[in-house]
C-alpha cells in the first residue's frame, strides 16, 4: 500500500531535499500506516513540530490507525501518473517523490492545472 504526506508550508514555504526525496508530496510504500510512518522519518520526515511556525502548524502529520493507504501512489485520490497541481508551489523542483519498498525513489513533476 502507498501512504501519502503532503506538507504543510509552515513559516511560510516548503521543504524541498530533492537528494532525500521530499518535496510538497512524499509517498511511501508500506505494509501499513506504522511502517509508513517508520519509512517517513527515516528519510527525514518529522510528526512532532519542532521548528515548525507556531501559527502555521506543524509541517507534517504523520498516519494514524484506520489508514489504509492507496493501492497505487496517489495524490488526494488520483494516481501520481494523472495528478494535477493548482499552483507550483515548488518552481522547477518535482513536486513529489514515491519511496518504494524496494528503494527506488521516483520523483513526479505534476502538471499544472488552469482554473478556467
Amino acid at each position: 500500500m502507498f501512504f501519502t504526506y503532503d506538507q504543510n508550508n509552515s513559516g511560510g514555504g516548503f521543504d524541498v531535499d530533492e537528494e532525500a526525496g521530499i518535496s510538497v508530496y512524499v509517498i511511501v510504500e508500506a505494509e501499513d500506516y506504522a511502517t509508513a510512518n517508520e519509512r517517513a522519518e527515516a528519510i527525514g520526515l518529522y510528526f512532532d513540530g519542532e521548528g515548525d511556525c507556531s501559527c502555521c502548524g506543524n509541517r507534517w502529520s504523520a498516519q494514524w490507525s484506520g489508514t489504509d493507504g492507496d493501492a497505487v501512489p496517489s495524490i488526494y485520490g488520483e494516481p501520481v501518473e494523472t495528478a494535477v497541481v493548482y499552483t507550483k508551489w515548488v518552481g522547477t523542483r518535482p513536486d513529489a517523490f514515491v519511496h518504494y519498498v524496494d528503494g527506488r525513489v521516483v520523483a513526479h513533476h505534476l502538471p499544472k492545472k488552469s482554473l478556467s
